[in-house]
């Protein structure tokens, strides 16, 4: 029987893929955590007739637990709730008065990847699933493999859903553990200190000290490799500083020499004058007094020429600094988004746990049913709580929804219970 009904699901899954046409519903759709967008910003620049890319966006960014996106330039934005259209207008706008541009630039947005759907309870392969426009909730249980009818094999099931939920709990705890203290890492490295600071959530954490070891260990290194860079930089700085004095000297000795020539020249010329000396000795001495101003001028090109180099090594020691600073906070903001997305895998992975539990209570319960009768529930959150439907197999699944599947005897919607169909065209009442 459960192999004929697992057949009859996945049959009708593949045709649904097929006639159903598969319309994109960015228009209307509202962004949620763990939404993945492509954002894309251009500006009309009338002063040169083109479009300018700020490539600076042209990249992926994941809606954070919080509700917000984490953008270079702009900072934190709110998207949760919003459409695509609505946040795309918000970036541009936003944009233009950080950066003080006379025109709006234009913002699109592309949903790369919604946020999963969940399929639990009484089916083959329970978890976590892909979203796409216009998926229902038999061609979700489809993907989950079809619905258990062996109670004691669903009971077993469930149970084995139980344990990988925890796993996963368990993986993201440990990756928020390590963020954690790589945030306090990046903190330290920004404040200019070589001491992390415990992140306060893992005061009582027996490993804390070896995670802190580890990010101290990554932090010294990196602190090393930029005080041989900026050394390296003062080390030429110092060989052209002392090339300098080196000149300088030389300019001091020169300066003796033109006015030891200079006076020569003038009490040869005194005497050529007077008809005592010979003008071809005159002469000799121009020369060697043009001579030396020459080289005068040489030690001079050469000064400014060393300083200049001076100059290009303390440029270059502080935009190693400044490009530094700017690394250590695009990782810090990157390290901010990773860990919202572990504690909203953290807070998934435990309703996964509850439900499995709850769900397994519930199908032990009612184990000497003969005949259960399915049901299908999706579970949605709505503002700020989370609301459980009743729902046919036709009604559509938006992202991030839970369907629940249960086999119960008797009615399969309770009184206290709203009801979801493919009539209603929606889920859930926004």
């Amino acid at each position: 029987m459960r192999s004929k009904f697992s057949t009859f699901c996945g049959l009708v899954c593949a045709i649904g893929m097929l006639v159903l046409p598969i319309r994109a519903t960015a228009d209307d759709y509202r962004l949620g955590p763990q939404d993945k967008l492509r954002i894309k910003v251009v500006e009309w620049r009338t002063d040169k007739a083109e479009y300018f890319d700020w490539a600076v966006f042209a990249n992926e960014y994941s809606v954070s637990a919080s509700g917000t996106v984490s953008l270079p330039l702009i900072g934190s934005l709110p998207a949760a709730g919003r459409t695509t259209e609505e946040f795309a207008t918000s970036i541009a706008e936003t944009l233009q008065q950080r950066a003080g541009l006379s025109r709006r630039p234009e913002a699109t947005i592309e949903i790369v990847q919604y946020r999963p759907i969940y399929v639990v309870g009484a089916v083959q392969n329970s978890g976590e699933y892909p979203y796409r426009p216009g998926l229902t909730v038999l061609q979700a249980i489809g993907l989950a493999g079809g619905v258990l009818q062996q109670v004691g094999m669903e009971a077993g099931r469930m149970e084995k859903d139980r344990i990988t939920a925890q796993g996963v709990h368990e993986s993201a705890r440990l990756e928020a553990r390590r963020l954690l203290v790589r945030r306090a890492r990046l903190a330290a490295e920004l404040d200019g200190t070589m001491q992390i600071a415990t992140p306060e959530e893992l005061r009582n954490d027996a490993e804390v000290a070896r995670l802190i070891a580890d990010e101290t260990a990554v932090m010294n290194a990196r602190s090393e490799a930029l005080k041989s860079q900026l050394l390296a930089y003062s080390e030429i700085r110092s060989l052209f500083s002392r090339e300098v004095e080196a000149l300088e000297q030389k300019i001091e000795v020169q300066n003796r020499q033109i006015t030891m020539a200079r006076r020569e020249q003038q009490t040869v010329s005194a005497l050529v004058a007077k008809g005592l000396a010979v003008s071809s000795r005159e002469f000799g001495l121009e020369r060697t007094l043009a001579d030396l101003e020459s080289k005068l001028l040489d030690y001079t090109t050469a000064v400014l020429r060393a300083r200049q180099e001076i100059s290009k090594a303390e440029r270059a020691a502080a935009d190693l600094k400044a490009e530094r600073k700017a690394q250590i906070v695009a990782d810090k903001q990157d390290t901010e988004a990773q860990i919202d997305q572990s504690k909203a895998r953290l807070a998934t992975s435990l309703s996964l746990i509850n439900e499995a539990t709850v769900t397994m209570s519930q199908f032990l319960f009612d184990k000497t049913a003969a005949r259960p009768t399915t049901v299908f529930s999706i579970i949605r959150r709505v503002g700020g709580s989370t609301v459980k439907s009743v729902a046919d197999e036709s009604a559509t699944i938006e992202p991030g929804d839970v369907v629940q599947v249960d086999q119960a005897v008797g009615e399969p919607a309770s009184s206290g219970q709203s009801s979801i169909s493919a009539a209603s065209k929606d889920s859930v009442t926004r």
